[in-house]
């Protein structure tokens, strides 16, 4: 019982910086969040809790930002990520735990390497077949790892997206793929749902909002470039950790 009190509230605790992170720069929520919780609470049950609360970090910038969403465009990634939920859903619910361990980690090194070289891609390229493999790959990321970003991330720099329309559009987007990440893997196995106390979900939702407020504050007392590299140096750490997991179930 005790040890479950403690992992609660470190849950809190890094619900609180990742929802901060979340409101300074409009994503990063699942790339901090996933890697840690996991190997707090367990993979398949980890990747839950970070859909749930996905569901919720969103919505405090989403009607700040409502004007500016670009609603055909969304729709474009949105349909296509919508499509490949429901076999990776079977894939994530049935993989072995270490695998998922093993996704969760790649995943998110994969979108920290991407942060740090995608501001060098020249290419230019938009249309439907991109924006619906961008979708294709946050479905698909959502539901295995609760990581969409590094594609959005990719598709943003190849198709000159606006990034104050971007941040916006894909708020409504991060919503709606945990709500149907979480929902489908429930729905398929129930017994993956965190073991967690009434206080801690609870309390992980009112996390969110003091720590979109502390945000706030943040963003006009810091560094925005200090700001970025403080975030991938933690999400590096915790991929590597997480894979490093993974690969040690594996082998035991």
């Amino acid at each position: 019982m005790a040890e479950l009190t403690w992992i609660s509230l470190a849950i809190l605790a890094l619900v609180f910086a990742t929802s901060g992170i979340q409101r300074v720069t409009g994503s990063g929520f699942g790339l901090i969040l996933s890697p840690f919780v996991v190997l707090l609470i367990g993979a398949h049950e980890g990747v839950m809790l970070a859909n749930f609360l996905s569901i919720f970090a969103p919505i405090f910038i989403m009607w700040r930002t409502w004007r500016l969403i670009e609603w055909k465009r969304l729709a474009w990634i949105m349909i296509p990520a919508l499509a490949v939920m429901p076999p990776a859903a079977w894939v994530s619910v049935n993989a072995h735990e270490g695998v998922l361990y093993v996704v969760v980690g790649s995943l998110v090194i994969f979108g920290i390497l991407v942060s740090l070289v995608v501001h060098r891609i020249r290419l230019s390229i938009d249309g439907p077949v991109t924006r619906a493999v961008t979708g294709a790959a946050v479905g698909a990321g959502t539901v295995l790892a609760a990581v969409g970003a590094p594609a959005t991330a990719i598709y943003t720099v190849v198709s000159r997206w606006s990034i104050p329309v971007m941040i916006a559009t894909v708020q409504p987007l991060w919503m709606i793929v945990s709500v149907v990440s979480f929902g489908t893997k429930w729905s398929i196995d129930d017994g993956q749902l965190p073991g967690l106390p009434w206080w801690a979900w609870l309390g992980s939702v009112a996390a969110i909002v003091g720590g979109m407020y502390a945000g706030e504050w943040v963003q006009r007392h810091m560094n925005e470039v200090a700001m970025r590299r403080a975030v991938s140096a933690v999400a590096l750490l915790g991929g590597i950790l997480a894979l490093a997991m993974g690969i040690q179930v594996l082998l035991s």
